[in-house]
């Protein structure tokens, strides 16, 4: 007859014994990730003295065949990776005869958190918002040389065209009247002379602005009084700068930072050209996340509301101010009166 179906009889891990009744009473026992050494004892209860019986015994999951015990019936695991795995065990008499039936136990190792297909799938989505985010920045950058490129081309294009253009027409003009009237052609001379000051200043403000060095607020501060002091006290006119420690500390990207200069640029020529003034005050604030910039004289004004631009005596200035301010995504705000001086504000957001 066959013999009896083997017994588990002890459950070690890390040789450390566990309850073995409650342990088959599971379907399935869970290891944490780091019990992963166990040892399982067995024995098949025989009642008869003279039955010799061979143990023959696998880990599904670790072993590809049987083991046979020539020793004490007792199975050793060390190191089991994570995994599924069944333990099972049988007997054999002597005859050949196994047990009727195999004796199994179910083991469950789950793999430690960076195993875990959750954790595989956060960092491969984290690996693919990094290449998405590098490239972004690298299409960024190639469009960021491709405006400066496109703006390089039209500043040199609307501001250095235009002025050699008439370099070039009032030359010509001098040329033909060089010796029949040297008055006129001296007052072409001041022209083409005046023509290529503001050029060199354009020039100047192009190159000032595509340079990284001066991509900070106290450089553009700097820039600022350098301008204003060149101008004004040429005109004898007083000056200060009023500014927040606050807004040193400000960052602008190269577009806004350029625009903003041009516009307290053409405040300053505006108050030398029009305004009559003795004192001009800069001040700059930052006040809820605004960036406030105003220049203020104390020259004759003007009538703002003359026309519907506010522009009855500086048209195109106003108006380039007006274009300069929407292109930084900043208000501009005019206060002037006759008699009473004028207030040129500009207000930009600021990341």
């Amino acid at each position: 007859m066959p013999p009896p179906d083997v017994t588990i009889t002890d459950f070690r891990l890390f040789n450390q014994f566990l309850p073995v009744d409650s342990l088959l009473d599971l379907e399935l026992i869970r290891l944490q990730t780091n019990q992963n050494s166990i040892s399982i004892d067995f024995s098949a209860l025989s009642f008869s003295p003279q039955t010799k019986l061979t143990y023959f015994y696998k880990m599904q999951g670790a072993d590809k065949d049987w083991i046979r015990v020539d020793g004490p019936p007792i199975a050793f695991y060390n190191l089991l990776p994570p995994g599924d795995y069944t333990f099972m065990v049988k007997a054999q008499n002597e005859e050949g005869l196994e047990s009727k039936n195999i004796t199994k136990l179910t083991i469950y190792i789950p793999p430690p958190f960076y195993q875990t297909p959750w954790f595989i799938l956060l960092v491969l989505f984290g690996l693919g918002c990094l290449a998405y985010y590098w490239h972004r920045m690298r299409i960024e950058r190639l469009l960021q040389v491709e405006r400066v490129r496109t703006r390089l081309a039209r500043d040199l294009h609307d501001d250095m065209g235009s002025t050699l253009s008439s370099i070039n027409i009032l030359s010509n003009m001098a040329i033909k009247r060089i010796e029949n009237d040297q008055q006129v052609t001296k007052d072409y001379m001041v022209k083409i002379s005046d023509n290529s000051s503001r050029m060199m200043e354009a020039m100047d403000d192009i190159v000032w602005s595509i340079n990284p060095v001066n991509d900070t607020m106290r450089k553009m501060l700097a820039r600022m009084k350098e301008f204003a002091g060149d101008v004004l006290e040429a005109r004898d006119i007083n000056y200060r700068f009023e500014t927040d420690e606050a807004v040193k500390d400000v960052t602008f990207n190269m577009d806004q930072r350029r625009e903003i200069f041009l516009i307290f640029k053409e405040s300053i020529n505006n108050i030398v050209k029009y305004a009559h003034a003795t004192e001009v005050r800069v001040v700059m604030q930052l006040k809820s996340r605004q960036f406030i910039m105003q220049v203020i004289d104390n020259g004759v004004g003007f009538d703002y509301t003359s026309d519907g631009n506010g522009s009855a005596k500086r048209g195109n200035g106003m108006r380039n101010m007006q274009k300069r301010a929407e292109t930084v995504k900043g208000k501009l705000l005019v206060e002037s009166a006759l008699r009473n001086g004028t207030m040129i504000e500009l207000r930009v957001q600021v990341a």
